[in-house]
């Protein structure tokens, strides 16, 4: 069996996958809920005053601290703060790619955020996976609330791949090495720690 030959059929036992998940998980599905259509991936008052840019890897253990602290300052933040997350999984996680092709699907609905909060709380079951962890990925829409057929469909897009690689691209052409690196106001700063203290920093000015 040639290499081509293990690609197309590869393919076509995804697809299969995907169809037979779709069968499984579309009874009493809820209906999606829509954040913003111009800013899915987006979250906080257009005008704040302290713009966070967030890289992150969906598979990164640091990357699922850092929400913590980033979902305690939003709380604390009285609409002070907008948070924009851009793509950055890294090539050493191997189901990282596929998390993030996931999770991008999900803002194509409107629903960026709660998959996103699916994938980082569910990161322990699924990133130690040694088969690919669609069942996984499928119920995380479920839950979301997402239109599976459409979201299955995404997941064999790869104009997703293209346009996540665009934000690698984007990120490393700004400094982005490692994750998660934010930019608050334009500076870059790494993890969960440094991005407190130039928030409090910012708040305090």
């Amino acid at each position: 069996m040639n290499k081509k030959f293990r690609y197309i059929l590869s393919g076509f036992l995804l697809i299969g996958v995907l169809i037979g998940m779709v069968l499984v998980f579309r009874f009493r599905l809820p209906k999606a809920q829509s954040t913003s259509a111009h800013f899915p991936r987006a979250q906080g008052p257009r005008d704040a005053p302290i713009q966070i840019v967030e890289y992150s890897d969906f598979q990164c253990p640091a990357c699922q601290v850092a929400q913590q602290a980033l979902n305690e300052i939003l709380s604390a933040s009285e609409g002070r703060i907008r948070v924009i997350y851009r793509h950055f999984p890294l090539r050493n996680h191997r189901w990282a790619p596929l998390a993030h092709h996931a999770a991008e699907c999900a803002a194509k609905q409107g629903n960026f955020w709660r998959y996103h909060d699916a994938l980082y709380g569910g990161q322990s079951s699924w990133s130690g996976n040694t088969e690919v962890p669609i069942e996984t990925f499928m119920s995380y829409a479920k839950d979301s609330g997402l239109e599976l057929d459409q979201f299955a469909n995404c997941l064999t897009d790869t104009r997703i791949d293209d346009e996540i690689q665009e934000e690698i691209l984007a990120g490393e052409s700004l400094g982005v090495r490692s994750t998660p690196s934010f930019f608050v106001n334009g500076k870059l700063v790494v993890g969960a720690d440094a991005l407190r203290a130039e928030v409090n920093k910012l708040s305090s000015e």
